[in-house]
């Protein structure tokens, strides 16, 4: 359970080796499918639960029993087992010719119990760019103008066109399933953020922007950002 940054960060070293719409630009047929499952794997469901809804009558194909639980017959992405409590996550590659994306879901228990639920999820579009991941095609004027913590509307201020463009990253957690309601009032493991990849007012540099959801305020802020060299080809 790290900080934001330091999983995001994660989420996209590992692509180099949820509102409703998307943020300003009409999402495709297949894209609004790809969102609508997604939004079917809730948290709290199990291994079983979720193995349903992405196989169907065949999920049983998809399953096997390692030490007293229930997993994937695929291989994870690593397994864990700390201070009782096991973890595991998988990815699961959609190599569509006009839209690859990965799915990255991580299953936690109880403690010393075997029952794996779903803990976080992860949306990443995949594309062959610096970042491994899918660029919006607004431009962000100048990167002094960020002051920190802007809203939607604030960034889009800041950028070229309506709306943020293409979400590059979707992730979420809810640990709530597998904490006692004890660990539930000392600490809320849930939340919200995803990720664009714009391009800058220097051609030989991009900026990704992660922004979280603020439940307060009920809104997306940004959380942080960084600038990187477009890798020339």
């Amino acid at each position: 359970m790290k900080c934001l940054k330091q999983l995001v960060l994660v989420l996209v070293i590992g692509v180099l080796c949820l509102s409703g719409t998307l943020d300003g630009q009409a999402a495709s047929k297949e894209e609004q499918r790809v969102l609508k499952e997604y939004r079917l794997f809730k948290f709290g469901l199990t291994v079983t639960q979720i193995a349903k809804i992405m196989y169907g009558p065949s999920y049983k194909q998809h399953l096997k029993q390692t030490n007293g639980a229930t997993v994937f017959k695929k291989k994870a992405d690593w397994a864990k087992n700390e201070q009782g409590h096991r973890s595991r996550q998988y990815s699961f590659y959609d190599q569509s010719k006009t839209l690859p994306q990965v799915t990255t879901l991580k299953f936690y228990t109880k403690k010393n119990k075997t029952t794996y639920y779903l803990t976080e999820k992860t949306l990443q579009f995949v594309a062959d760019t610096t970042t491994g991941l899918r660029e919006s095609t607004r431009m962000l004027r100048h990167v002094t103008h960020i002051e920190g913590e802007e809203t939607e509307a604030e960034l889009d201020q800041l950028l070229s066109g309506k709306g943020l463009g293409m979400v590059a990253l979707r992730w979420s957690w809810n640990y709530r399933a597998v904490q006692t309601k004890q660990q539930q009032k000392e600490h809320d493991y849930r939340g919200r953020a995803k990720m664009y990849v714009f391009k800058s007012s220097n051609p030989k540099k991009q900026i990704s922007m992660t922004m979280g959801f603020d439940g307060r305020s009920k809104q997306y802020k940004l959380d942080n950002f960084s600038i990187f060299p477009i890798e020339m080809k």
